[in-house]
C-alpha cells in the first residue's frame, strides 16, 4: 500500500493466530482506505476471518479459492476482472492457491501462477495481494519457492524484501513428468483431428466421467490438437493414461509458444491464437503447458466425478 503498482507478497504462517495477525490488519487498511477488497481462500481460514472481521467482514468480497482457483491458471482472470471493476481505483485482495491436498502437479503449476501474476499487472493499475503460505501443512520445499515468486515476504511479524525474487523466470521451461502409465498414442495431422476426438471421446467415458465432461475434455483436446495443425507443424501427437481416477491428455507438437500468459487472460476478438488454450483452461481441471526449442508439451488433467480437487 506504500508504493505505486502491483505490490505481490506472501504471509508465511504457522496456525490461526499468525494468518489472523498477518491477515487482519492489512484487510482493515483497506476498508479504513475505501478499497474494494476481495478474499479468495479456502472455507476454513474464510470462517477465521469473517469471525475476526465481525461487522467489517460484511464490507469485504469472500470467494471459495478451492472452486474458482481448482485450476490455478484461472486465478489471474479472477484477479484482472477485479481489478478492471474498480476502474483505476486501488484495491487489495488475499488469494491463498495453495492447500495440503493439492496434486503434486497442480502444486506445481500454483507455483508458476505465482510468478505469472508479476508479469500480468506489471505496469498496471496500483493494488495490493497478499497469499498466505501455511507452513505447517505445505512443507518447506514448496515455502522455500515462496521467495522466488514474491518480492516480499511477511512472518513472524517481520516483513522484507526477499533476495531470492526471480522477476522474469521461463515459466514454460522445464519438463513435465513421464507418464505413470503406457500411454496410447495416436500421431495426427487435419485429417485425423476427428480421430483425436473418438478416442478422448472413449477414454473420458472409460474414466467414468459424465456426458458433459467428456463433452468437455473432447472439445478442449480437439482445440489444442486444430492449434498443433495450425501453428505447430501441421500436427502433432496424442497421448491418453489414467491416473488415481484421473484421465491425463497430452498433446505435442513442434510449435513454440511465446506468450507467457496464453490461456490466462481472455483472448481479444481480433486476436490471433490464444482461444484454444484458454477454453482448455475453462474446460478442465489443470492444464500445463512445457514449451521451448524443441516444441510444446500441453498435458490436461480430467477428474472422475468422485475426486473433489486436484
Amino acid at each position: 500500500m506504500e508504493h505505486p503498482g502491483f505490490q505481490h507478497e506472501a504471509l508465511i504462517y504457522d496456525g490461526p493466530a499468525e494468518y489472523l495477525a498477518g491477515t487482519v490488519p492489512f484487510i482493515q487498511a483497506g476498508i479504513e482506505a475505501g478499497q474494494p477488497v476481495l478474499v479468495a481462500v479456502g472455507p476454513e481460514q474464510a470462517a477465521l476471518l469473517r469471525r475476526e472481521l465481525g461487522a467489517d467482514a460484511s464490507r469485504v468480497d469472500f470467494t471459495d479459492m478451492r472452486e474458482v482457483g481448482r485450476n490455478p491458471a484461472t486465478i489471474i482472470p479472477l484477479w484482472r476482472e477485479f481489478v478492471d471493476a474498480a476502474g483505476g481505483r486501488p484495491v487489495l485482495g488475499i488469494g491463498e492457491p495453495v492447500w495440503a491436498s493439492r496434486s503434486d502437479a497442480a502444486l506445481e503449476e500454483c507455483r508458476r501462477h505465482e510468478s505469472l501474476l508479476n508479469v500480468a499487472f506489471d505496469g498496471g493499475p496500483a493494488w495490493d495481494l497478499l497469499c498466505p503460505y501455511d507452513a505447517v501443512s505445505i512443507g518447506d520445499d514448496i515455502i522455500e519457492k515462496v521467495a522466488q515468486s514474491h518480492p516480499c515476504l511477511r512472518r513472524r511479524g517481520r516483513r522484507e524484501p526477499s533476495a531470492r525474487f526471480e522477476p522474469s523466470p521461463d515459466c514454460f521451461a522445464g519438463e513435465l513428468p513421464p507418464p505413470s502409465a503406457t500411454p496410447e498414442t495416436f500421431e495426427f495431422e487435419e485429417r485425423g483431428l476427428a480421430e483425436v476426438r473418438r478416442r478422448v471421446a472413449a477414454a473420458a467415458s472409460e474414466v467414468g466421467m459424465a456426458s458433459g465432461g467428456v463433452a468437455d475434455v473432447v472439445t478442449a483436446t480437439s482445440e489444442l490438437a486444430a492449434n498443433s495443425v495450425v501453428h505447430g507443424g501441421g500436427g502433432g501427437a496424442l497421448r491418453l493414461w489414467r491416473d488415481q481416477g484421473r484421465l491425463l491428455v497430452e498433446v505435442e507438437d513442434r510449435g513454440r509458444i511465446e506468450d507467457p500468459l496464453v490461456g490466462r487472460l481472455r483472448p481479444d476478438v481480433s486476436q490471433q491464437g490464444g482461444r484454444g488454450l484458454w477454453l482448455a483452461n475453462k474446460l478442465c481441471d489443470l492444464v500445463q503447458i512445457r514449451s521451448g526449442e524443441r516444441g510444446t508439451k500441453v498435458r490436461l488433467h480430467a477428474l472422475a466425478p468422485e475426486m473433489a480437487f486436484v
